[in-house]
């Protein structure tokens, strides 16, 4: 595929939540393994609970309504994971993995109703889910048409819109919240994400994000070199270069200060 080459996956309509929980054999009212029972209430959003135990010592979790969709099955599962510590002792080891399990549990959450665009439960300091798709621009697409034409397709990360005011394009290393595996995040300012904003110029801030993955930091003199050599020569070799440099430092500054006023963009 090349750079401006582009396939849509066209599979038709989603299954409604029933037909999906049915074709995969997955119960709304219980965890896989049939040990913990989940009930849902109208009166939750924003929060879970544990009612003790009701079957050979396994808990209860009660869970807001909405997370009775197919969609929460991974979310419920963490529910339950967790609901079993919380009714054990309260070792610090114990505290750490229930803190952890409920903190991966809303991510999970968070990032379910992203993808189904409605807005994700509020709360302060939560890490914010994986937003690739943008109003003008979508960076799953531009990281699959890079990784294509400048990492023969190896490159394996994820990519969002960047929640930062100030304007920074980075990359990061973050914890599956399923998984628990540590993988690669490129997140885009979303100063790229406007109507003024050409192909060329989000396709190349991606890759240059993309070789902070595949080029390591250099150290000279006991400093970290974070665009040594290395990293400048195969930044050049994405064929607009020239032509993105010149609107990152000529629109892209006009940009933030547009989103920095609350003007769309």
């Amino acid at each position: 595929m090349g750079l401006f080459d582009f396939q849509m996956d066209l599979f038709g309509a989603p299954k409604a939540d029933s037909e999906a929980a049915r074709d995969s054999g997955i119960s709304p009212n219980c965890s896989a393994n049939g040990l913990v029972r989940f009930h849902y209430s109208p009166l939750l959003k924003k929060s879970i609970r544990c009612k003790g135990v009701f079957l050979f010592g396994h808990p209860e979790v009660v869970l807001p309504e909405y997370m009775k969709s197919a969609d929460f099955a991974p979310a419920r599962e963490l529910a339950a994971e967790w609901a079993e510590h919380a009714v054990r002792r309260k070792t610090a080891k114990n505290k750490a993995i229930t803190k952890d399990l409920v903190t991966r549990f809303w991510a999970v959450v968070d990032q379910v109703l992203v993808d189904r665009g409605e807005k994700p439960v509020e709360s302060k300091g939560r890490i914010p889910p994986i937003c690739p798709l943008g109003n003008y621009h979508n960076l799953s697409q531009v990281l699959a048409a890079i990784n294509e034409t400048y990492f023969d397709g190896t490159l394996s990360c994820r990519i969002t819109w960047s929640n930062r005011v100030g304007g920074l394009s980075f990359h990061s290393v973050r914890k599956d919240p399923i998984t628990g595996e540590d993988f690669h995040l490129i997140s885009i300012s979303r100063g790229y994400d406007a109507k003024n904003c050409p192909f060329y110029a989000v396709a190349g801030v991606v890759y240059h994000e993309c070789l902070h993955i595949v080029v390591p930091v250099e150290t000279r003199g006991g400093r970290r070199i974070v665009h040594g050599r290395e990293f400048r020569q195969r930044e050049r070799h994405y064929i607009y270069y020239d032509e993105w440099i010149k609107w990152h430092k000529e629109v892209l500054p006009s940009n933030i200060r547009a989103m920095r006023r609350g003007k769309p963009l």
